[in-house]
């Protein structure tokens, strides 16, 4: 678990702390935001690099090398003097970080049998997406009493947690039997072999479209709710603190259903509570447009909560689908699905920044429209009777 969360709790930690980021380094809102895209870029391309190869070369001996790049890269952060530097060292903390969460599902695979695996990857799935959503209030605790560079030194300590848990709790799972081969042309032919089968990656396209949804609240809500309600960085670490319970309650759900209740279904019932609220914020957005001030905090807030509580079903679902349906090659499949999810998510964190932080109207445009995109592909895969 170690492993696997200290990554997601990495990713933004320090959220509510980028304006005063912005000002201590005497830089840009843009270039304080793209530390946080920096980083789910090297968690991406971490996951996609490391996790075929681990199937040719093994799991622990990657594991390790990812805790002490990790540990080092957040020990720099700690001290970087610059923006540009900063964000240099996010994305290598992010390689780091991504290749503990692709070889970890995979040791998962390795090691459980099919029934309890699942179980197992919606657990970890969970942690990886409740992370994010945790870590701006445990962010929040540490600015009470320090600064973003006190946020990097509480993860360098939880590096050097992730390189005993390795050293001590982590034995070699791929036995040499089970390897596929580690050269450069086997890991490649794993990779084009899975990114090519619909039957595994319609769970991964819907996961991206999902994961869309998901990091345009998390990589613009600070700005949003800092600017159209002028709440304080106290204030928004308890919206995504009260947040984060929900999400931790439907990803406990779901191990509690998920021997009853197929993921299939746990799916769809996760994804339309997320796209239902999504559109309510978008009601709520298109409300401020028309009587010139937004509706009252605590529904947006409702909304928000209820949008992140789908995502606590939707997540695990997919993710034990996915891992199912790619079992032939599991590095190779954590790979693609978690990478591919988080490129995603690289990739619209900036947009709301781009279309501005002045109303709600652009953050709920896009991630209304991401879960609605979501909702036409799990129609597709609903009826090809996962």
């Amino acid at each position: 678990m170690i492993v696997t969360g200290v990554g997601p709790l990495a990713t933004d930690s320090y959220l509510a702390a980028l304006p005063d980021l912005q000002r201590s380094l005497d830089t840009t809102a843009a270039v304080a935001q793209l530390t946080l895209t920096a980083f789910i870029i090297g968690m991406a391309a971490g996951q996609i690099l490391f996790g075929p190869i681990s199937d040719g070369l093994g799991r622990r001996r990657l594991l390790f090398g990812g805790a002490v790049v990790f540990t080092l890269t957040s020990a720099l952060c700690a001290v970087a003097p610059t923006g540009p530097l900063l964000v240099s060292m996010r994305l290598l903390e992010g390689l780091a970080a991504g290749l503990g969460i692709a070889i970890g599902m995979a040791v998962v695979g390795d090691a459980y049998p099919p029934e309890e695996a699942a179980r197992r990857y919606g657990t970890l799935a969970a942690i990886r997406f409740v992370g994010p959503v945790l870590a701006p209030a445990a962010g929040g605790l540490v600015l009470v009493v320090g600064s973003w560079r006190t946020i990097f030194a509480v993860l360098t300590a939880f590096g050097v947690l992730m390189i005993l848990a390795v050293w001590w709790g982590i034995p070699e799972t791929l036995i040499e039997d089970d390897r596929h081969g580690g050269g450069l042309r086997a890991t490649v032919t794993r990779m084009v072999d899975l990114g090519g089968d619909w039957s595994f990656m319609r769970h991964v396209a819907l996961q991206c479209l999902a994961s869309a949804g998901f990091f345009t609240y998390i990589g613009g809500s600070s700005f949003v709710l800092e600017k159209v309600y002028g709440i304080s960085e106290g204030g928004y670490s308890a919206v995504f603190a009260v947040n984060a319970g929900v999400m931790v309650a439907t990803s406990t759900l779901f191990r509690v259903l998920v021997g009853r209740v197929s993921p299939a279904r746990l799916r769809l019932i996760g994804m339309s509570t997320s796209s239902l609220a999504a559109l309510g914020i978008l009601g709520g957005a298109l409300f401020e447009r028309a009587h010139g001030s937004p509706p009252p905090l605590a529904v947006i807030w409702v909304l928000l909560s209820v949008l992140v509580g789908g995502m606590g079903l939707t997540i695990p679902s997919a993710t034990a689908l996915g891992q199912e349906a790619g079992r032939r090659s599991r590095g190779t499949a954590a790979a693609l699905q978690g990478g591919l999810s988080f490129a995603a998510g690289a990739a619209v964190t900036p947009l709301t920044g781009l279309l501005g932080y002045g109303t709600l109207l652009p953050m709920a445009l896009l991630m209304s429209g991401f879960f609605a995109l979501a909702m036409i592909l799990l129609t597709v895969v609903q009826r090809a009777r996962v």
